[in-house]
């Protein structure tokens, strides 16, 4: 009798047993995932970034637009169109702003001295019948010359000029003389290479 009850006992316990090895300990029993590791035909890869769309300007595409014309946000001075970004309500520039780009070609300042003194020669000779008891505390000239170099020559191609303190009945062909008269001027540029734009500010006071 005590034979037959150890081999129930020694038989039970072989079957539990072997029910905890089948549910914990199983091979064929899938892995457990952890969280954020990708499922076989998941959408999202491992790795990989998602994209956010980038913002849409209203009523727009996507698409960046230029200002509708006639905003006072891009006007056109001499030949020059001007993006004016400034802030605020301000009157459009009456002079194209005079910038170059960093680490872009620049001139030798003896040169561009030298184009602005002829500059200042037309001013003298356009604004010589202005009377002087006529101009204002402050009278000047403010501008812009565009140059070009050509066989170790520079030349003034273009010319954008505004008179200031300057009595108005004389104001607009004085600047229309200076401009004129400015347009091809030349000096010699040896040692330079040709070039085929480039604006030079220029501010000379009316003497």
């Amino acid at each position: 009798m005590k034979r037959t009850l150890l081999v129930v006992a020694v038989v039970v316990l072989g079957v539990v047993a072997w029910l905890v090895l089948r549910k914990h300990g199983s091979p064929d029993a899938p892995a457990a995932q952890t969280p954020g590791s990708a499922s076989p035909g998941s959408d999202r890869v491992a790795g990989t970034p998602t994209v956010t769309p980038a913002p849409t300007l209203p009523g727009g595409s996507g698409e960046a637009r230029l200002p509708e014309p006639g905003s006072g946000s891009e006007y056109v001075i001499g030949d020059v169109r001007v993006r004016d970004h400034r802030a605020g309500s301000n009157a459009p520039m009456d002079i194209p702003p005079n910038i170059h780009a960093p680490n872009t070609r620049t001139l030798p300042s003896a040169l561009v001295q030298d184009v602005a003194q002829k500059v200042r020669v037309v001013l003298a000779d356009c604004a010589k019948d202005v009377p002087k008891d006529a101009r204002g505390e402050h009278p000047r000239l403010e501008g812009q010359v565009v140059v070009s170099i050509k066989d170790h020559k520079l030349s003034v191609t273009g010319a954008t000029m505004q008179l200031r303190d300057m009595p108005a009945d004389t104001v607009d062909a004085t600047k229309q003389c200076v401009e004129t008269h400015s347009v091809g001027l030349e000096t010699a540029a040896s040692d330079q290479d040709d070039l085929d734009k480039y604006s030079i500010g220029v501010t000379f006071a009316v003497l």
